[in-house]
């Protein structure tokens, strides 16, 4: 990373190029340039719609949770900001940044002696083994009750569509 003169992590700079590549595919519909928020609207290649999220980068939120979340701008944030005529890669936190990572491993690992030379506990220990076996082989069982809003999105349209017929 640091030959490759690169200013992120891997992983953050894999997430914020691939949210900068999806960007492309919003719009920017109703802004205000005092709080610096924005409505950014998705075109879905999916067939799914067109979906509006709020973006406010002063409060560095989006209504799609995911900058919150990861730490790293959403891409309709990254387009937001281009709106703005800011630069996204200001609102990646420094902990991301290559000389973050870097002086996390730059100090020493002491090794771990073995259990002999470990202080001893003023507690007692109890393993429970029910809490880590499984009742039986297979996928475990579901524990909600589910309903219409489980069916996928495209069956429930076609037994709307044989409905009104």
């Amino acid at each position: 990373m640091i030959n490759a003169n690169q200013q992120l992590a891997d992983y953050a700079f894999r997430l914020f190029e691939a949210r900068q590549a999806e960007a492309i595919q919003h719009i920017v519909q109703k802004f205000d340039y005092n709080q610096q928020s924005a409505s950014v609207i998705t075109l879905s290649t999916t067939g799914q719609g067109a979906r509006t999220y709020v973006v406010k980068l002063r409060q560095q939120m989006c209504s799609c949770g995911k900058w919150g979340t990861h730490g790293i701008a959403c891409s309709h944030a990254i387009q937001a900001s281009r709106h703005f005529s800011m630069n996204a890669s200001n609102f990646i936190p420094q902990y991301f940044s290559t000389q973050a990572y870097k002086k996390t491993y730059q100090k020493r690992f002491e090794p771990v002696y073995g259990e002999e030379y470990w202080d001893p506990v003023h507690f007692e220990l109890v393993h429970n083994p029910t809490k880590r076996t499984r009742q039986g082989p297979g996928r475990l069982a579901a524990t909600r009750i589910r309903n219409e809003m489980d069916r996928p999105q495209r069956r429930a349209r076609q037994q709307y569509q044989a409905h009104q017929t």
